[in-house]
């Protein structure tokens, strides 16, 4: 499940508990749709509670919107009190560099949130 968290007009917030479906992914796509349409480039904030997965569906859409969209983004915040994501991060920087990716542990929320921000 995906929740949609505001943080600012240029920031596509988000938060993650459980399995991500296409419902979900569609939803995602049209909010950032419409910040799209106010800002050049836009931040993600995504914050972790626990990671089950991501249907087939789910992926299709999310990217059959990124990859022609992806020099839009300009950083994203991954906050988490898991590790596992890093390595991927660290492949996403060098994939996509035009989009600066950090990690944050939960209790640097605040942190993460002004980060994105900038």
């Amino acid at each position: 499940m995906v929740e949609l968290i505001e943080i600012a007009p240029k920031v596509l917030g988000l938060k993650i508990d459980g399995k991500i479906t296409e419902e979900d992914m569609k939803k995602v796509i049209a909010v950032c749709e419409d910040k799209m349409k106010a800002e050049e480039r836009i931040a993600i904030y995504v914050e972790i509670v626990q990671m089950n997965g991501v249907t087939f569906s789910a992926l299709k859409e999310d990217l059959k919107f990124a990859l022609p969209n992806f020099k839009r983004f300009s950083r994203k915040a991954v906050v988490s009190d898991s590790k596992w994501h890093e390595p991927l991060i660290k492949i996403g920087d060098k994939l996509f560099p035009s989009i600066e990716i950090k990690h944050f542990n939960p209790e640097e929320r605040e942190a993460a949130v002004k980060w994105v921000k900038e």
